[in-house]
């Protein structure tokens, strides 16, 4: 058997009590949803979730707002002939 460690994580008693309850939800302890975590890491080598900001970038911001003004779309087609009728052209 492996050897075993403590870590030690400090976080809000809101978000410890709000994890607890949908772990436990899960059948899973705080200590098995914290090592599910770390095991999954360790085998993609990455976190395993989107790590992200909900404002846009710069380039993201700019498309937006020329799709929301109808600029740069791209033309609509009816049919597939349609559509490769105009790649063909």
């Amino acid at each position: 058997m492996a050897t075993m460690t403590t870590i030690n994580v400090r976080t809000s008693a809101e978000t410890k009590k709000a994890a607890e309850e949908l772990f436990e939800d899960f059948g899973l302890s705080m200590t098995s949803a914290i090592n599910v975590f770390l095991k999954q890491v360790i085998r993609e080598r990455r976190i395993p979730f989107e790590i992200g900001y909900e404002t846009p970038n710069e380039l993201t911001a700019k498309v937006l707002k020329e799709t929301e003004e109808g600029k740069n779309l791209s033309p609509v087609y009816h049919s597939v002939s349609e559509l490769m009728d105009s790649l063909h052209a």
